[in-house]
């Protein structure tokens, strides 16, 4: 059975395709139209898709979509379903529309729509939203019973959902509608700052890292939100205007009252942007405890898998179980709104379609496009670019990083998501001190408070760390304190509060960035590289050959390890 499922609801659009149950080929088309972020419908992606397997558009069983319009529609609406349709193609909503007055209970799980064509047949499958992220989590947890709670800006309605998932069945135990949303608070505070809303949110939790102690706006804040006895929270919506899409921004003149002139985007960083953030961060995470507390005592379940774009907050990720009960706990590699394509396809495959869940956790996500060293020759040939070849890759390049050289690491299948993670990676020596400004400054063009983060060999993890037992950090996707006693040793790697967003890496799930940090081990006596996305900023991740080796060219780069080529200035 292939499915292909699609993600153009939010933000950074995707694709994805399952081959009976397993993912064979993913991506954002953001990497293939080199457009950060974009949003259009992810053709070129979905051509990769089809090429890398060999098939064609009527070899695909059915589509799956992680939106379920029928939710949207189920209220009957003059303005879309009026009797004079505007053109013909709305009968695909107006009709439906129409005839779900007739039903009591009229809002659907989800909907499938079938094109019967001359040579083939077109079936599309509309999943929940929080479905989508949700079958994301489960599935790639390994569990075969969880909790889960679902936490974003807003899907159809829900902007919170309470879930039990056993097996291929997955239960609502809860739901909390829009404009309640946590998501689009973070937004909020994310906006005033100066920041970008629904992109930048991870500025302001690095900037929060500035105020670890609760000040005078922690009390503030709490005053715009209220924590239900039920787990859920509700906001004083007088202080908010994300939720009128008739007006332009996201706060209220009374939040401003409250909390004092927002920053304009250019204008300088003060010690108050810092506290509003760290009251943010604080919040954000009373929040989510005390949802994830609840959940707890409704399921009694040990075992934790979470989805939606609030859990790309990795420093409230790893601090959940040491602030709840649950025992263990999964996150992918992809819980934002890009992650609903693969989510998507999942939930199709194993709750649609009935197929057995597997209980296999995934431990990489290198399912983008890879080259072959052929390939990459030949593009290095077309552009007359000088190259040697090297014989041992890994330890070659763990003496450059040794050296203090900073290196575009280009190898493999590309990462989904929006994390690097060894594949499409800029890295350098943890061991300076001056690295981290001078890659910000160099060769990323960003601010300077933003850290970078720590790859590091699994079995070394808790030597370094201290982390929540965690046996695994794959993805990114947690913070944790670094060991007093190392931070000395890795200062280009260690936030301003002495954490790092650390990456494990094993030797099952990357051979080969895991023999080059092995390499660079055996060199400096450090088991830890610098790990960063291989672009700059305002691009995206680089894709394929040629981009690696522009974005080569136009940043502070030293040199570009591509397949088995060194490229350098």
């Amino acid at each position: 059975m292939n499915i292909i499922g699609i993600n153009q609801s939010g933000h950074i659009s995707s694709a994805c395709l399952l081959q009976d149950g397993r993912i064979v080929a993913a991506g954002a088309e953001e990497r293939f139209n080199r457009e950060k972020r974009s949003r259009e419908f992810p053709m070129q992606t979905i051509a990769f898709l089809l090429k890398k397997a060999g098939l064609t558009a009527k070899d695909i069983d059915s589509y799956a979509i992680g939106w379920n319009p029928g939710i949207n529609i189920s209220k009957f609406s003059k303005a879309n379903s009026g009797p004079l349709a505007r053109h013909r193609g709305e009968y695909l909503y107006s009709v439906p529309s129409n005839l779900l007055k007739l039903y009591p209970h009229n809002v659907p799980d989800h909907v499938a729509q079938t094109f019967h064509l001359p040579d083939a047949t077109c079936t599309i499958q509309y999943v929940t939203h929080h479905d989508a992220h949700a079958a994301l989590a489960f599935f790639g947890s390994g569990f075969s019973e969880a909790a889960c709670l679902i936490v974003d800006g807003f899907g159809e309605r829900a902007a919170t959902s309470f879930k039990s998932c056993a097996g291929n069945t997955f239960s609502t135990l809860q739901q909390f509608d829009f404009p309640h949303s946590l998501g689009s608070f973070y937004g909020t505070l994310t906006t005033f700052l100066g920041f970008r809303a629904d992109a930048d949110e991870w500025k302001v939790m690095a900037l929060a890292s500035s105020s670890p102690e609760a000040t005078e706006f922690d009390r503030l804040l709490k005053k715009t939100y209220t924590l239900l006895p039920n787990g859920g929270v509700e906001f004083d919506l007088t202080y908010f205007d994300y939720y009128n899409f008739e007006r332009d921004g996201y706060y209220t003149s009374k939040f401003v009252a409250l909390l004092g002139p927002d920053r304009k985007p250019d204008a300088p960083l003060t010690q108050v942007h810092f506290d509003i953030a760290g009251a943010m961060q604080r919040c954000a995470e009373e929040i989510i405890f005390h949802a994830l507390n609840h959940l707890h005592r409704q399921t009694q379940l040990e075992d934790l898998c979470v989805g939606g774009g609030v859990f790309m907050n990795s420093v409230l990720n790893g601090r959940i179980l040491t602030n709840t009960p649950f025992k263990r706990l999964h996150i992918s590699y992809a819980p934002d709104d890009s992650g609903s394509s693969v989510g998507s396809a999942l939930f199709a495959h194993h709750c649609l379609n009935n197929q057995p869940n597997p209980g296999i956790q995934t431990r990489q996500c290198s399912f983008g496009p890879s080259f072959a060293d052929q390939e990459i020759q030949a593009v290095l040939d077309k552009y007359r670019i000088a190259y040697t070849t090297l014989d041992d890759v890994p330890a070659q390049t763990a003496a450059l990083l040794a050296a203090g050289k900073i290196i575009g690491w280009f190898q493999g299948g590309m990462e989904f998501g929006q994390r690097a993670l060894g594949h499409r990676s800029i890295l350098a020596d943890p061991r300076d001190p001056q690295m981290k400004d001078k890659v910000n400054a160099t060769i990323k063009y960003r601010e300077e408070f933003r850290p970078f983060a720590p790859s590091i060999l699994a079995d070394h993890v808790e030597e370094y760390f201290l982390t929540d037992g965690a046996p695994e950090v794959s993805f990114m996707e947690k913070v944790f304190l670094i060991r007093p006693e190392k931070r000395a040793l890795i200062p280009a790697v260690t936030h301003i509060d002495g954490t790092g967003r650390l990456q494990s890496v094993s030797e099952e799930a990357n051979p080969l960035y895991h023999k080059l940090i092995s390499a660079f081990q055996a060199l400096t006596g450090i088991p830890v590289v610098l790990n960063t996305s291989f672009n700059i900023k305002g691009e995206p991740i680089v894709c394929r050959p040629d981009d690696a080796i522009r974005t080569f060219f136009t940043s502070g780069l030293d040199c570009l390890v591509i397949g088995s080529f060194l490229v350098s200035k």
